[in-house]
């Protein structure tokens, strides 16, 4: 397996873990111990939340799309491409996080969740594409 797609998938586990011990120690800060009990979009307790089960969602389905990849390019240069695509999402699904943690409010886009979101979205699919014309 190219050593990019093992590190990219490594990385989006860490972001998850460390994502989910922030909601942790989120918790005992806030006393907010019960789930669902976080209901206001400017507190760090449903940020935490929020930002750990998005990365959560996307962390396995991008996982096993490097995985797939990993097996159409077995034996083959990966290209400039390819690379390029698979650091860019792990990336992206950083900067999604941090946009998050740092944001003044839920309730209205900041511009690192929408850049994180925008380049998960068409970074995924192309390399999704790239991968079917491979196995073609």
């Amino acid at each position: 397996m190219h050593s990019i797609l093992i590190l990219c998938s490594a990385a989006l586990v860490i972001l998850t873990l460390l994502l989910g011990f922030w909601v942790s120690i989120t918790r005992g800060r806030t006393k907010t111990i019960a789930y669902g009990a976080a209901t206001d979009p400017t507190g760090p307790m449903m940020k935490a939340e929020r930002a750990h089960g998005n990365a959560a969602e996307y962390a396995a389905l991008l996982i096993g799309l490097f995985v797939v990849t990993g097996f159409a390019y077995a034996g083959r240069d990966l290209g400039l491409t390819v690379t390029g695509l698979v650091v860019l999402i792990t990336l992206s699904r950083i900067l999604h996080a941090l946009g998050f943690l740092v944001c003044a409010t839920l309730e209205k886009p900041h511009p690192l969740k929408a850049l994180g979101a925008l380049v998960t979205y068409v970074g995924g699919l192309a390399l999704a594409i790239m991968v079917i014309g491979k196995a073609l």
